[in-house]
């Protein structure tokens, strides 16, 4: 009799595994068999599954498998408001704020010793979803205990007591004699409760202080059964005794890459593309973001939708912080309290932009409790009452609000704030830049400062026109070389050669190829450009050469070999080398050789140099004095002396001045040398924030590239 019992209970879980449905039953069926509570239990399993298998993703219309997307949950030991740092020592160094140690969160359920774990989180980083995962793993025995799985807002607005509304869970299964059922677990420590959301639960009418009230007491009265909070950070100031306080942790790239393998199951190659994608330097904000899980899922929906990340990231920004501002609780029906709340969407995105300005203008990450009370307090006052009501001094209220309800502000340590990604900071820094055309202005003179270069694609991204901000651009670009003559003249040498070189490519493209010819040293410029994944070509095919040039070639020393394929790559290649083919071999042999000269080298590579030497003198046939002069040099070979071959260099150097107009000398200082880097590296970002732009006259900003400037 007891085995078809068991046979035809486990019929009931077909649908959704026979390991739960074998698992499960060994767990209830021998010990309520006798009140009828067996085929109950095994109905409640069922629907348990029914209920929490499938999650809705906001802005994905179907429902995705829970366990198919869910990643493994870690979970800090001590949240992070507890600890304590000072804030001279993060400003100095924001890697040590490392908080201790990360447990896997099913196990941190599994050994909590007291039974009782309160589990607060930022919006969106993943309670709800990881309560619905540890009914699923008791459903399947993985936890020994009977889930009881209570949304807190859904039984505060139900109106009932905690009780009956856990029997009319219990109820829908038509479960018999449900309170018994329910308290029999409860008295003998077989239950799991998990009270999800107390952040969702309103202030309003002390309903929140009830709902605490009743929790205390139901924890007492039941010791042996494990319960779980799930709740926002900054949401309550309640302790709750014999609890534990925890806090979920942000994902790591390890985590991100299994949510978004989990995400593409289907489509594993979209998956692939993605991390590639995500992997890029361009792309760090869009990784900060993705530490949240719901904001990892806006990113997977946008590229499931595009196979492609925008290159107006502040497209993503807008939607990420429009999600956290009112549709992640809209789509939820979840309605917070008075107060904050009637401050307008409009007013909070002002606060966040006011504050991120001031805070990012001064290189202020972390920012003390009291200070940016007093920014939240400074803006409320300027507002009409029936903008702020009765909050225009209650700073410390509206940041608690802004962290509980959004998660723009987090606390970081005890009493030390700082915006919850840097990405929003730079984005609402922009946000606020945008509004007038002065600050555009002001925008400019950080420049030379790289942490203001995200501040500056994200403005010239959300201008409607940024005619404005690229003649304040081209303005602070000359102000770096202005007053100083000698870099002048070396742009307006760049200008004239350019103009004498008759190709079918942009002038600007000319000009930047002579000058970094001549200044080609800022290794950090060529990681900035990731050229080399640009354009496919190997120059090592091209020339030919195995041996080191840097101990041979006089002007190398002023170049980086690395960075010769790159410029080669970007620069050399858009030019019609049939014209001009010499500025391949400035390149190699740029302009002679070095007064110390590695022979060993040369005499087992002067074979190659020759063969190479050749063919540059055959590919100058279309310059006939060229030509002819370059033919009439005689190559020395590896039983020259070194006079011969500085004898050599000098003379090609002489051959490539008259003909060629380039070989000069400009004996820059170090000084200089940095300035040029700036110089260059400005004129470039300039080009990458002319991508993103809205603009009345493209080319002629183009054609400005590099153009010297007006004395």
């Amino acid at each position: 009799m007891i085995g078809i019992e068991q046979g035809a209970l486990a019929t009931l879980f077909e649908s959704s595994g026979k390991e739960l449905a074998k698992s499960f039953l060994n767990n209830l069926f021998g010990k309520w068999k006798k009140v009828g509570w067996d085929k109950a239990a095994a109905e409640y399993g069922k629907n348990m599954q029914n209920l929490y298998g499938e999650i809705h993703v906001l802005g994905k219309p179907e429902p995705m498998s829970l366990e198919g997307l869910f990643t493994d949950v870690y979970i800090l030991d001590k949240p992070t408001a507890f600890h304590r740092f000072d804030i001279s020592q993060l400003r100095a160094d924001p890697d040590s704020l490392q908080y201790e140690k990360r447990q896997h969160g099913l196990d941190v359920v599994k050994q909590i010793r007291n039974n009782r774990l309160f589990i607060l989180g930022k919006p969106g980083a993943g309670k709800t979803t990881f309560l619905k995962h540890l009914t699923l793993q008791a459903i399947k025995g993985k936890i020994q205990k009977i889930p009881l799985f209570v949304s807190l807002k859904e039984w505060a607005d139900s109106q009932l007591e905690l009780m009956p509304f856990l029997v009319q869970q219990f109820e829908i299964c038509n479960f018999p004699d449900a309170k018994a059922f329910i308290e029999h677990i409860l008295q003998r420590g077989d239950a799991l409760v998990l009270f999800d959301g107390l952040d969702e639960v309103q202030q309003d009418g002390e309903q929140r202080t009830q709902i605490i009230n009743v929790l205390r007491n139901f924890s007492k009265q039941y010791l042996s059964s494990q319960c779980v909070i799930t709740c926002r950070i900054a949401a309550t100031d309640y302790s709750f005794e014999q609890f534990t306080y925890v806090e979920v942790a942000d994902f790591t790239d390890k985590q991100m890459q299994t949510f978004v393998n989990n995400w593409f199951r289907q489509t594993p190659k979209v998956a692939e593309n993605f991390l590639t994608e995500f992997d890029q330097g361009v792309h760090y904000g869009l990784r900060d973001l993705g530490r949240t899980p719901l904001l990892l899922s806006l990113l997977c929906l946008n590229y499931e939708a595009t196979q492609t990340f925008p290159a107006r990231r502040v497209e993503i920004y807008e939607e990420a912080i429009d999600t956290l501002l009112k549709k992640w609780d809209s789509s939820r029906h979840i309605k917070r309290d008075e107060g904050y709340r009637k401050l307008s969407l409009l007013r909070k995105r002002q606060l966040f932009a006011k504050v991120g300005y001031d805070t990012f203008t001064q290189n202020e990450y972390f920012i003390p409790q009291p200070q940016l009370v007093s920014k939240i307090v400074e803006f409320l006052r300027q507002l009409p009452v029936v903008d702020a009501e009765d909050n225009q001094d209650n700073g410390e209220e509206v940041l608690k609000a802004i962290e509980a309800r959004h998660g723009i502000f987090t606390e970081r340590a005890h009493r030390i704030y700082s915006f919850s990604h840097l990405t929003f900071q730079e984005y609402f820094t922009a946000k606020y830049i945008v509004e007038t055309p002065e600050r555009v202005q002001t925008l400019t003179t950080h420049l030379d400062d790289d942490r203001w270069w995200e501040v500056f694609l994200l403005v010239a991204s959300s201008l409607d026109n940024a005619d404005h901000f690229f003649a304040c651009f081209k303005q602070a670009i000359d102000g770096l070389v202005k007053q100083d003559n000698r870099l002048v003249a070396l742009l307006q040498w760049a200008h004239d050669k350019a103009n004498s070189v008759d190709v079918s490519c942009k002038v600007g493209a000319v000009r930047s190829f002579y000058l970094f010819r001549s200044h080609a040293r800022a290794s950090a410029l060529t990681r900035s450009l990731n050229l080399d994944s640009v354009l496919d070509l190997d120059l090592d095919r091209v020339f030919d050469l195995d041996f080191n040039l840097d101990s041979v070639l006089d002007r190398v020393r002023v170049f980086d070999l690395d960075l010769d394929r790159a410029l080669l790559l970007a620069l050399v290649l858009t030019l019609d080398l049939k014209v001009d083919f010499l500025l391949l071999i400035t390149l190699k042999i740029s302009l002679g050789f070095s007064k110390t000269i590695n022979f060993k080298k040369i005499k087992d590579n002067i074979s190659k140099f020759k063969k190479y030497f050749t063919q540059v003198i055959q590919h100058s046939r279309s310059l006939p004095s060229l030509y002819e002069a370059l033919r009439l040099l005689s190559v020395p070979n590896g039983q020259s002396k070194q006079e011969e071959w500085i004898k050599f260099a000098n003379e090609l150097r002489a051959i490539i001045q008259r003909e060629r107009n380039i070989g000069h000398e400009w004996n820059l200082t170090e000084e200089q040398k940095k300035t040029m880097d700036t110089y260059l590296r400005a004129n470039l970002f300039m080009l990458e924030c002319l991508k993103l732009a809205a603009v009345s006259d493209r080319k002629a900003i183009e054609d400005s590239v590099l153009l010297p400037p007006v004395v």
